[in-house]
């Protein structure tokens, strides 16, 4: 019994050494592989923001500059697909959405992405929202970027979905000239 006891104790001893090893073996091997990707904007502007008599449709071009950098010091980043989207108003109205090409972003790498849209938008408007804007130096938008991306884990890949989320103040043109310049806004990323 005393010996069936040993042998028992030395076995699960002998996993648990096992497992630590394991266990510092795999951080060794994927550490610095799980930052997130962080975005960017750096420029947001509208070369044409005019909101028709009818307070219904709004004439717009929206360009958005941003920046996707890869933090890590191992594993490339390989997006297979990148749609961003930009709304705004307590209906949620769709500014723009645009999707960017394939791409990679190897470590410690930086990507720029651009977008511009330039259409007429019918948009459902509160009476105030609607005074808001014909007054407004500012146009607060919510910038989605949501993708799919894999980073190589030795000879496994791992995906995931991730959306990065930005939150832009972008200045409008008042007697031919911008009230005040766009700030550089970092985004809040999340896996999922």
């Amino acid at each position: 019994m005393a010996k069936c006891i040993g042998i028992i104790l030395s076995t699960i001893g002998t996993l648990v050494v096992l497992g630590a090893i394991s266990g510092f073996i795999s951080y060794l091997v994927f550490n610095g592989r799980t930052k997130h990707i962080r975005y960017e904007v750096f420029d947001a502007s509208f070369t044409q923001f005019e909101l028709a008599s009818n307070n219904i449709t709004l004439q717009y071009n929206l360009a958005i500059n941003a920046s996707a950098t890869n933090p890590n010091k191992k594993g490339a980043y390989h997006f297979e697909q990148v749609m961003t989207v930009a709304f705004f108003g307590l209906k949620n109205n769709i500014l723009s959405a645009s999707t960017f090409e394939r791409f990679d972003l190897p470590h410690n790498r930086v990507a720029y992405l651009a977008s511009s849209e330039n259409q007429a938008l019918r948009l459902d408007l509160t009476a105030d929202e609607v005074s808001k804007l014909r007054s407004a130096t500012v146009f607060d938008l919510l910038w989605i970027a949501s993708g799919r991306s894999s980073t190589e884990l030795g000879r496994r890949h791992a995906h995931f979905n991730y959306k990065a989320i930005c939150y832009l103040r972008v200045p409008l043109i008042s007697d031919g000239k911008f009230a005040q310049r766009f700030n550089v806004t970092m985004c809040s990323v999340q896996k999922h």
